[in-house]
């Protein structure tokens, strides 16, 4: 109980650190839109092998997975999901990274694997940490991502989240930011 306290604490904390992040400046929300060629080239570089290790990620990931509730499946049509169902969520003590060393390193330095990554989304596939399974204050913000996938498809999804870490980091990508600002529905 006291672990589920701490844990539920250090979430909340988080989370309002993420909240009170600066936003983008209007000039750094054009630059992601026609980045500097040297982050091109890196997504350019990076994108097949994420992508592919993704996709490959939330195949494996799917059916071990349970489904949605049916309140969290109205939460995540709240949330603009449209294909809730397809949704599965697995409570893992760690996350996979890449087998590739190089594209595991930069995972790892957009911060990847950490002690402090509660949640994750690959696809319709939402990761949480154990201590974190039944919150679902995080819940929704893995939905918001599911929602961006949807809305995007997972090939725009993996670039653009790579070149908002890139340019931004993780407390300041609009596409974090929209799932913080969406998650307390």
């Amino acid at each position: 109980m006291y672990l589920k306290i701490f844990s539920s604490i250090l979430l909340a904390s988080l989370v309002a650190a993420c909240a009170t992040t600066s936003q983008p400046s209007a000039e750094e929300l054009k630059l992601l839109d026609k980045p500097p060629a040297a982050v091109q080239a890196k997504v350019a570089k990076f994108l097949p092998a994420a992508l592919a290790w993704y996709e490959q990620a939330e195949r494996e990931l799917l059916p071990k997975g349970r489904q949605l509730t049916k309140a969290e499946q109205a939460l995540a049509r709240q949330l603009g999901v449209k294909r809730p169902e397809k949704v599965r969520v697995l409570a893992l003590e760690t996350f996979p990274l890449p087998a590739d060393k190089t594209l595991r390193t930069e995972a790892e330095r957009y911060g990847m694997g950490s002690k402090l990554e509660a949640g994750r989304t690959m696809g319709y596939a939402i990761l949480l940490k154990t201590p974190y399974a039944d919150n679902q204050q995080l819940l929704a913000h893995e939905l918001v991502h599911v929602q961006q996938i949807e809305r995007m498809s997972s090939k725009a999804f993996v670039e653009r989240y790579l070149l908002e870490m890139e340019m931004l980091g993780y407390a300041r990508s609009p596409l974090e930011l929209e799932a913080y600002s969406k998650q307390n529905l």
